[in-house]
């Protein structure tokens, strides 16, 4: 793996989590665009996109781990 290996993964995960931060904005609101105000609802949408976020940092940790045992 080089170094623009290594970015591309990063772009790639940061854009994801950047994408999932959108969708979070959009999950939170209900199709009039009012903001959901049921903590059990907003808890379960919470703890789905913090999977995907984390999966995201998964990737990059993941890569940087596997970039340096290259070196």
């Amino acid at each position: 793996m080089t170094r623009e290996e290594l970015s591309r993964l990063y772009c790639i995960s940061t854009s994801n989590a950047h994408d999932a931060l959108n969708e979070l904005y959009e999950a939170v609101h209900d199709y009039s665009g009012n903001p959901i105000d049921d903590p059990a609802h907003i808890k379960s949408i919470k703890q789905s996109f913090i999977f995907k976020i984390r999966q995201e940092l998964d990737l990059i940790q993941t890569a940087c781990d596997e970039f340096s045992e290259l070196l």
